[in-house]
């Protein structure tokens, strides 16, 4: 994927003393010295002012949705981005936005006629997913596009921050179990919905093996095994593909992603 960056002074008022001779000169040296002053330190004042700045990622996770281009008040922040794909951290100037998005190689005239409006507040990060299917049978879940905001605090030593969102579109409600330990199985994420997040932090250094329950009957459907190398902050997105068959879409904080299929 391509990606483009978005992209007062006071007059003091002058008091004249009509004491005339070299008193009335010394009172105009002083107001001009202290008007030089005052322009300067306003000067300075502005120059140095910060802007005010947000953090918002791009995620593609909508099965039989084209590679896309994404739009951010009209104007093109990211280009050809396919599913499943991620970007970095795009900086933007907080503010009110409008997150649409028009097939790959098309233009802003194009979008689709669904889109995102939000406010992005100061130093806050921001994952915004593109999840759903453009055609959805029956009641299935739409095509949409959802901002979740990332716990960017201090993590505990020793562990890793995991944000999980459930994107499978071709899911309702799951369980998410931990069988690393087999004989020893323990829930983590219970009546997980379609839509939603949960965060929470995870020991460094270990390998998990995931079991998705769902059919709410406590035995995990599919398996996947995370790698140890988890670090930092770290998305893991449930989806699935345009076949219906899940997969977890791990997203890093420089903005690389891997894909984990169902352990076989």
């Amino acid at each position: 994927m391509n990606m483009k960056l978005l992209a007062l002074t006071a007059l003091p008022l002058s008091i004249l003393f009509a004491c005339g001779g070299k008193e009335s000169d010394t009172s105009e040296e002083t107001t001009e010295e202290t008007t030089e002053e005052t322009t300067e330190e306003t000067t300075e004042e502005e120059t140095t002012e910060e802007v005010s700045e947000s953090y918002v990622r791009v995620v593609h996770l909508s099965p039989d949705a084209p590679a896309v281009d994404v739009y951010a008040n009209g104007n093109a922040v990211v280009s050809d981005a396919a599913f499943p794909g991620g970007t970095g951290y795009l900086t933007v100037p907080t503010g009110e936005y409008t997150f649409e998005v028009a097939p790959a190689g098309t233009s802003a005239d194009d979008v689709l006629p669904i889109n995102l409006s939000a406010t992005l507040d100061s130093d806050t990060y921001y994952t915004a997913i593109a999840h759903g299917y453009l055609a959805p049978e029956d009641s299935g879940n739409g095509f949409a596009i959802t901002p979740f905001v990332q716990d960017m605090s201090d993590i505990t030593e020793g562990n890793f921050r995991v944000q999980v969102i459930h994107a499978a579109a071709g899911l309702g409600q799951v369980d998410i179990w931990n069988i690393t330990d087999a004989d020893n199985p323990t829930p983590l994420i219970e009546n997980f919905d379609y839509g939603s997040d949960v965060t929470t932090e995870l020991p460094t250094g270990v390998a998990f093996v995931l079991g998705v329950d769902v059919d709410d009957d406590a035995n995990p459907d599919v398996t996947f095994n995370i790698p140890d190398s988890l670090t930092g902050f770290v998305g893991v997105y449930a989806t699935n593909d345009a076949e219906g068959v899940p997969f977890l879409f791990a997203h890093l904080e420089d903005g690389t992603t891997v894909r984990l299929d169902v352990a076989p």
